[in-house]
């Protein structure tokens, strides 16, 4: 099972893929789907290296498209 999501960084603008894989067997807490997103480990965006998971809200803005599979 995996979670991807396309996301355009609200500070410059960038888009940009970024997933979250299950490993070992388990289910990976998921960065963003249902209510719960991770904060304490950071999501950078690859052009200007501004966090972008600092607060739930702030990640659920910046996402466009999610994508799960199994």
């Amino acid at each position: 099972m995996g979670t991807a999501y396309k996301i355009r960084c609200k500070h410059c603008g960038a888009r940009f893929d970024h997933h979250a894989d299950a490993g070992y067997g388990f289910m990976q807490p998921c960065v963003g789907c249902c209510d719960y997103v991770e904060t304490e480990l950071p999501i950078r965006c690859p052009a200007c290296r501004h966090k972008l998971n600092a607060t739930q809200e702030e990640f659920y803005e910046q996402i466009e498209v999610t994508y799960l599979w199994d």
